[in-house]
């Protein structure tokens, strides 16, 4: 197309061998979708249509960025990650010409009338289904790595474990990427990707690898939710950069693949796994022209390491062409590179500001000094390092300094970040412009597959320039960072009720590298241990939602081992810091008694600083702890305690927050009536039909968490149908939020224990086995244990008693589903006052003294008056049903038919349950 032609006006357009689609918003090189986020698409689109004629920065700011005012480092930043984009297609290094006052789309453009798939159609599997993966953008160009690619690829396709080796700087991501977006048709369950670069220590593998399939890992059992989440999946997982968590990840790998015959390998690494199975290639650095005279620069670009290097300058934006008199000098920068793409990148980069002669002078002058390095160092490595330091010498001070505190992130970051970071010696305009100049030098790259660009240090590119901060310059820059990762959790925070859950945890996962590089800097010995107990402290939400939950745990033990300022010098601090421990303790089969003593301190400490936000938030928690530890008195002392405090305070969700406390307090106490009618008041709040969920902290929705309570209270009240009812509600609403926690919180404490009270077995055991696999795979203790005790009491001879300081609760609720389990320290507990299953303990202690018959009638009788004062007429069936049986058999017939008909008779519904036909069955006899 001519310069200068009008708009193009086309269902879709086509230049080299790519085809834009501007309706479907997709790109393709070839048949492969090309991932692009909404300003790139958008700045190329209007490239494209006014292909030849100059746009404007002016304009495309105005028509990418309506209505927001951005600094045109940005636009520089779009249009640098496009051209290397483009430069991965045909003629594509040269598509977007730098012109005066804006940019130009050079190649010819034609229009086209039907329309290339979508990105999503693309990338359907042979069943029809959307492939799962959460592959990276490939930022790199493959120039000289076809081969490699079909190599490896064809290896996925026999071998199980593969493993790609070879120096720093070589290409080993870049290259397992395009071989894994390859893959993507072969894979019916997908490709995980797990970047393992920001592990500091090796004991992390599992949880890097559960972090990015989203699940979590029990403390005590690893392995299990991994094998729990993978079995039966046809998936391959790429583990990135495993070099210094070698022997741990050598050592997952072959539990993974022995036990898991779907699953296939992909691994990154300077060195090999040596693990069973595995099948490695090291990957070379691109070939180079020899030391030849008179070199022609058709013949040096046959070579791979010219082609990149020729490939790069032009991504660069120069209108760069090799011509046969700097051939010889190109080839010779590409051999004094080894050939590492890395370093090759490095110094194209650079042609438009030095020119190619002057980049070779200079190289030589350095590395004939930096490679006088470790004589038992390997030549690539040192060459890159030399490489990195001749790049770094090249760079104005300003650029060295933000190079050195850009270091202290682990994983992707904003700009905003980087600017935060960059602390108050620079202005917003300057740390934009100087993270601009970084990236187009190639020692910073850029991701715009999303929303809002995502930048990063390759891990060789941050490790150097991480030794080059000096041990005052770490610690302001290591503080900055772990400032900004603090403000960062706590807008996580507030943004998590706002937008959906599984998009709040995508936007988030990669803040989770940072959190940790944060906390380990601030718990070292050169760290801040007030600055570590605010991260712990604010961070329940993330670690939380990201089911790390055993990791967090183990976080906060640290921290609150390292802080110790006393309560008064900062009582928001420390009781948000024990409120989390509690919490943290909790979720990870912690002992009742070191969850309460939590939250009791956190409460404490609110209440004497006048804290009137925090106590109410470590009330919840001590609530819940009394009331798993049996303490149903003191639980309904602090729902008490929490009504007299929210009455002053005027915010959404706190009174209901307050009625589903009380009927959790009063279920307890044995008040099933009160229970009720709070339960009910929050089902008719006039929030709750919205179909989203209503997440409070890290309590979830609370329409879920009060039907598992009323589906208990009304069984207990004798309405079995409609407990069953209410549980299975609470079910399919958790089910449409996809969320974990939820669904085995209503299945734990709802669904399961209806469907054993009711007799329903086979559905008990349906569930039971959902839950036992759902809540092992996402790292939730607590309800991993009370599947494993209901599992037990479906086992033909069980035989398993619950030790009850480990969860009163649970060992009562056991007891009552299955009197085989009911222990001796649990059946005591009738003797302590009455609660919501006294009168059942009572029954259970009698029918194991029945040849006592008098001292178990006493038993009986007491039950009863127990469960009439209560109205609970499920409990006053069961034992009326026994003292029927005991007075039978001492022929005292018509006073059991007295006592048990009108029982029987006041049930509405559920005869076909098996308290009801049970009784049926003793009033026929």
């Amino acid at each position: 197309m001519a310069a200068g032609a009008k708009e193009l006006s086309a269902a879709g357009f086509a230049f080299g061998n790519f085809r834009l689609a501007p309706e479907s918003r997709s790109l393709l090189l070839g048949d492969e979708p090309v991932r692009l986020g909404t300003r790139a698409f958008d700045i190329l689109r209007l490239l494209v249509e006014r292909a030849g004629a100059t746009v404007t920065a002016e304009e495309l700011l105005a028509q990418v960025w309506p209505d927001v005012v951005v600094e045109e480092t940005n636009l520089r930043v779009q249009v640098g990650a496009l051209r290397k984009v483009l430069a991965r297609g045909e003629h594509g290094q040269n598509a977007i010409e730098t012109v005066p006052r804006g940019y130009r789309f050079a190649l010819p453009v034609a229009a086209i009338s039907s329309t290339p798939p979508s990105v999503n159609e693309a990338w359907e599997s042979a069943s029809g289904e959307h492939v799962l993966h959460n592959l990276p953008a490939l930022l790199a160009t493959t120039v000289g790595r076809a081969e490699a690619i079909t190599l490896l690829t064809d290896s996925l396709a026999k071998q199980r474990l593969v493993t790609i080796t070879g120096p720093g700087g070589v290409g080993k991501t870049t290259v397992a990427i395009a071989v894994a977006r390859r893959c993507l048709g072969r894979f019916s369950d997908g490709i995980c990707f797990v970047d393992l670069a920001a592990l500091s220590t090796p004991n992390l593998v599992t949880s890097a690898l559960a972090s990015a399939l989203g699940i979590g890992v029990l403390a005590d059992e690893p392995l299990a939710g991994l094998l729990s989440h993978l079995r039966g999946k046809h998936m391959l997982l790429l583990l990135d950069t495993c070099e210094h968590v070698v022997e741990s990840v050598a050592a997952l790998v072959e539990s993974l693949l022995s036990r898991l015959p779907k699953l296939r390998i992909l691994a990154t690494s300077r060195e090999a796994l040596r693990a069973s199975g595995e099948w490695t290639h090291h990957l070379p650095s691109l070939s180079h022209p020899p030391h030849t005279e008179g070199l022609k620069a058709a013949d040096a670009l046959a070579y791979p390491a010219v082609d990149l290097f020729v490939q790069t300058a032009r991504a660069s934006g120069e209108r760069f062409e090799l011509n046969d008199a700097d051939a010889a000098i190109v080839a010779a920068v590409c051999r004094r590179l080894d050939g590492i793409p890395l370093a090759i990148e490095f110094a194209a980069a650079r042609v438009g500001e030095l020119g190619i002669r002057e980049i070779a002078a200079r190289l030589d002058d350095r590395f004939s000094v930096l490679t006088q390095g470790r004589r038992t160092a390997l030549p690539r490595h040192k060459t890159l390092a030399a490489t990195l330091e001749w790049s770094y010498q090249l760079l104005p001070p300003e650029e060295q300094g933000m190079l050195r505190q850009l270091s202290a992130f682990r994983g992707p970051f904003t700009a905003d970040a980087a600017v935060a970071v960059a602390g108050t010696g620079w202005t917003r305009s300057a740390a934009l412009t100087c993270l601009s100049n970084l990236f187009a030098k190639s020692l910073v790259t850029a991701d715009v597959g999303g929303e809002t660009p995502l930048y990063r240090l390759l891990d060789t590119t941050r490790a150097f320039a991480s030794e080059k901060l000096t041990e005052d310059e770490s610690r302001e820059v290591s503080s900055r960072h772990a400032e900004f990762v603090l403000s960062s959790v706590r807008a996580a925070e507030l943004e998590y009720e706002s937008i959906d859950t599984k998009c709040w945890t995508e936007r988030h996962r990669p803040l989770m590298d940072d959190l940790r590089g944060a906390l380990d800097w601030a718990t070292s010995p050169s760290g801040d241990p007030v600055l570590g107990a605010r991260l712990a402290a604010n961070s329940v939400l993330v670690w939380f939602a990201m089911s790390l939950f055993d990791e967090y745990a183990q976080r906060l033990k640290t921290v609150v081992a390292q802080f110790s300022a006393p309560a008064a010098a900062d009582p928001a601090l420390s009781s948000r810091l024990r409120d989390a421990f509690g919490h943290a303790m909790w979720q990870t089969g912690g002992r009742i008694e070191t969850v309460v003593d939590a939250f009791r301190d956190a409460v404490e400490i609110a209440k004497n600083a006048a804290m009137v936000d925090a106590q109410l938030r470590a009330l919840w928690g001590l609530l819940v702890a009394y009331s798993h530890s049996g303490e149903y008195d003191e639980a309904l002392a602090v729902a008490n305690q929490f009504q007299a405090l929210a009455a002053n305070v005027d915010r959404p969700g706190v009174e209901l927050t307050h009625h589903r406390m009380a009927a959790l307090a009063l279920h307890g106490v044995g008040d099933q009536a009160g229970a009720r009618v709070h339960a009910e008041r929050v089902l008719e709040d006039v929030a709750s039909d919205t179909k989203k969920p209503r997440q409070q902290g890290i309590q979830f929705d609370a329409r879920i968490g009060v039907r598992a309570a009323l589906s208990r209270i009304l069984w207990l009240q004798g309405f079995p149908k409609q407990a069953w009812d209410c549980a299975y509600e609470g079910v399919e609403l958790a089910r449409t939020f996809g969320q974990a926690l939820p669904l085995c919180y209503i299945m734990t404490v709802g669904v399961v224990p209806v469907a054993l009270w009711t007799g329903a077995k086979a559905t008990a055991k349906e569930y039971t086995k959902t839950l036992l696999a759902s809540s092992l795979e996402h790292s939730l203790i607590r309800c991993y244990a009370f599947a494993r005790v209901y599992h037990a009491t479906l086992v033909e001879h069980a035989d398993t008693c619950l030790d009850p300081t480990a969860d009163t609760y649970l060992a009562e609720m056991v007891a009552t589903m299955d009197e085989r389990l009911a222990s001796e320290a649990v059946l005591a507990r009738s003797e302590r006052g009455e609660t919501w299953c006294t009168a059942e303990l009572l029954r259970i202690r009698a029918t194991r003294i029945l040849d006592q018959r008098d001292e178990a009638e006493k038993l009986l009788r007491r039950s009863l008056d127990i469960a009439r004062r209560q109205r609970t007429l499920a409990w006053e069936l069961r034992t009326a049903t026994t003292l029927a049986e005991l007075w039978q058999r001492g022929n005292r017939n018509t006073e059991a038919r007295d006592l048990l008909a009108p029982v029987y008779d006041r049930f509405t519904e559920g005869l076909e349950t098996q308290d009801l036909m049970h009784a049926a069955a003793v009033l026929r006899t």
